[in-house]
Order: structure tokens, then sequence, then C-alpha cells
């Protein structure tokens, strides 16, 4: 049973269960067939006492008469055992029963002055006007022995071979069921990881194996798509990264041959694309945690109010834009304080970045959810662009030049947040005339 088949261990425990089964099935219908043929003869031995104490009468004298010499016998015996009549094959043989306890007695003797056989022997009680009387009739048990031994030998080449083409069927079935397994086995194995397009046959039959088989090309379609996701995203942070890098050359090479000893200008325009590109790393490292499984998940009650003032009193400090929280009210969240601080900076600077002058921040308390709104009133998304904003390295067109600034992640890791929360984060038409981000929590 530990061999590493399935199907030779299938057949085996099948061949166990049959042999088992079959074998108790033999025992049985051999112990019936034999209680039914010596009831069958103790009935016969019943009527043929009955007929004997019929035709004896009250004074039996003459011998009984037996049809059968070599396989029965009879006696009638007196009321003290003493032999009063006897079939042939018996004259002058003592009583070859014990007088009995009751009105009958039956038993299977070996002992018989006959032959070297078994008996099967019936006394029977009756009354005589003469007083009580006694019957004795014997027959020879080989017929019972020869059909049960004929029974037997019959289930020796019955069973076995039942046995055998049982388990050949299975070998049989279970080779052919497991072989779309086997199938999906060898495609799987040879499916290599630049080449994850392919697909194993699915069977159609609707049963276990055709789930079997929908569910690896299932997972294969998402190993697929999660490794071209993952080619897009080192092509896409290779070139994020290399924007600014190169930027900083060739301002770093420029300062140089030009001789100029005033690199204030240089410094700033270094410093500016050093930050840009820390904010890209950091956001990369956020996005690789969290793909990894790795991201905090730790959480408590928190103000939530307390975590909005303090990003936008942050990027009160960074901008000239008018960045209005008066609709910030006390709000407790159970969340990830980190994380959340993430999420709220990253829609304010998104909407400092796009507003023409000015950003609303709120947050409130609605049906048990704590509601985050950022209004901005810049150019606006449109509708059919507000799903792709949250795209990983995305910028709307207006947005693709360096005074638009923005690594392109900081939606993307904003829905992330949200949604590690168990909320959600959408864009409406803001009665500023911009964007409006939504965000609910809980």
């Amino acid at each position: 049973m530990r061999s590493r088949s399935i199907r030779r261990r299938i057949t085996i425990l099948a061949a166990a269960i049959a042999t088992v089964v079959l074998l108790a099935a033999a025992v049985v219908v051999v112990f019936v067939v034999q209680t039914q043929l010596r009831q069958n003869l103790d009935r016969s031995l019943e009527q043929r006492a009955d007929q004997i104490e019929q035709a004896v009468g009250p004074d039996p004298s003459t011998e009984l008469l037996n049809s059968n010499r070599e396989d029965r016998f009879a006696q009638v015996l007196d009321a003290g055992g003493v032999v009063l009549v006897s079939s042939a094959n018996v004259s002058g043989v003592p009583a070859l029963a014990s007088l009995p306890i009751g009105r009958t007695a039956v038993t299977t003797r070996s002992d018989l002055p006959l032959e070297d056989d078994a008996y099967r022997v019936l006394i029977s009680r009756f009354d005589t006007p003469a007083g009580v009387q006694f019957v004795v009739v014997g027959e020879n048990i080989d017929d019972v022995r020869d059909g049960v031994r004929a029974l037997i030998v019959t289930l020796s080449i019955v069973f076995p071979t039942a046995v055998i083409v049982l388990v050949a069927s299975v070998w049989w079935l279970v080779g052919r069921t497991l072989r779309p397994v086997e199938e999906i086995r060898r495609d799987v194995a040879g499916i290599e990881l630049g080449d994850l397009s392919r697909r194993v046959p699915e069977p159609g039959s609707g049963d276990e194996i055709d789930r079997l088989a929908a569910t690896m090309n299932s997972m294969l379609a998402r190993l697929e798509s999660a490794s071209a996701g993952q080619r897009q995203f080192v092509a896409d942070v290779s070139h994020e990264l290399r924007t600014p890098l190169t930027r900083i050359r060739t301002a770093l090479e420029v300062e140089l041959a030009s001789g100029s000893t005033d690199s204030e200008a240089t410094v700033k325009s270094v410093l500016q694309d050093s930050i840009e590109m820390q904010e890209l790393v950091d956001g990369l490292l956020f996005l690789a945690r969290r793909d990894g499984g790795a991201g905090d998940v730790r959480r408590r009650p928190i103000d939530l109010d307390v975590v909005v003032g303090a990003e936008v009193l942050r990027a009160r400090q960074e901008t000239d834009i008018q960045i209005d929280a008066a609709g910030v009210d006390a709000v407790v969240v159970d969340a990830n304080e980190g994380d959340l601080g993430r999420l709220v900076a990253n829609l304010i600077s998104n909407a400092v970045r796009h507003a023409a002058g000015k950003v609303v921040v709120a947050a409130t308390e609605l049906e048990g959810s704590a509601i985050i709104t950022v209004d901005d009133d810049g150019p606006g998304i449109p509708e059919h662009e507000r799903e792709r904003v949250f795209e990983r390295f995305v910028r709307l067109d207006e947005s693709r030049h360096r005074a638009g600034g923005g690594t392109g992640l900081g939606l993307a890791i904003a829905r992330d947040v949200a949604e590690s929360h168990g909320g959600s984060i959408e864009v409406e038409r803001s009665t500023l005339g911009g964007a409006r981000f939504v965000v609910r929590l809980g």
C-alpha cells in the first residue's frame, strides 16, 4: 500500500476488499446450503418416522421394509428401549439411539455398526394401545456432504475468477480515469517559464478531472498575467528610474562643462530630481512589500482627523495652493496609521499637483464608514480615464511633463491601501470643477 502509484494502490485495495467480501460470502453460502440440506434430510426422516408409526400398528412383529439397505435403517423400540422390530440391515442390532428426553431427538452418528459413514439419526416417541413406543430412523449423510463439497469446489473456482476479473477491471478503469491526469501532469511539466501561454486540455466531462484541468488553466492564466505584469513593471521601473538619473547626469555634465562657479541652479535641479527618485524608490519598495504579502497589517483605532490634519499641514508647507480642511470631523477608524497617512498624503499631493488654486479636504463618518474626500479645481479627469489613473506608472496626457511631477505610483498606492483596509476609492466630478477622490473605509 506504500506504492507511489495510485493505480496500483487502488487495485490492491480493491483486490483485498473483494477477497475478504467474497470469502465471507462463500462461508455464509456454504453454511446456509449445508444447513438447508440437513434440514431437508431431517424433514425426510420425520416423514419416514410418521409412515412407520402408522404401518407397524399396536403389535409390531414383521420386519420393517427398507427401500435402500445401504443408506437407510429403521427400528421400533418399546418403552424400555428394547428393539421390537427393525429393518433387515440392522436386524439383531441393539437400539441405535438413546431414548429422548422430549418427544423427538436428532443426532449425527459416525459410530454405527453399518458402513464407515456418518448417519443422521432421528428417534421419535409415539403412543399406542400397548403403551409408549419409539421409532428410530437413520439415513446416510453422504448426499449432504457431496452437495456441500461440490458447492465448495464451485465457489473455489468462481470466486477467484471473480476477484481476478474485478482486479483487471479496476486496473483498467483506474488507468483510464487517471490517464487525463497524467496528460495534465506531462503538459504542465513541459510548460517553461517563458511560455506560460500554453494550457492543458480540458475533457469537458464536468467531473473532477475536468474541474482539475480548468483549475490548472486558471492558475496558468494567473501566472501568465502575473509574469506579464512583472515584466511590464520591471520595464516601467527601468524607464522611470532612467529619466531622473539622466537628468541628474546631464545637469552635472553641463555644469562641469560650463566652468561656472555659481552652481545653485544645478543643485536645485539635482535636488528636485533626487527627491523625485527617492519618492519613486519609496513607492516601489512599498508596492514590492505589498505584492510579496509582507505589508504591515497591524491596525489599531486611530483618530482620522489627526492623520488628515498632519498631512494637510505638511502639504501647506510645501505649496502655495490653498488647502481647505474645514470639513475634517473627528472620526475614529481601525487602520494602520502609517499606511493611512500615505494614502491621505498621496491624494493631497495629487490634488495639489493638478489644482489651479484650491484643494478641499474633508473627513466624516457616514453609515458606520469613514469617508475621506479630496477635491481640486483643476482640469478634472475624463470619465473614461477614471479607472486607469489607479494603474501603476499611468499619467494622463496633460501631466506627462516634468512640471507635472509625480511618480505615477501615488494613486496606485492609495487604492492598494484602501482595499487592504476593506475599503474602496473612486473618482468623481468635483463641485470645484476638477476631480474628487472619495475613499470609503469600513
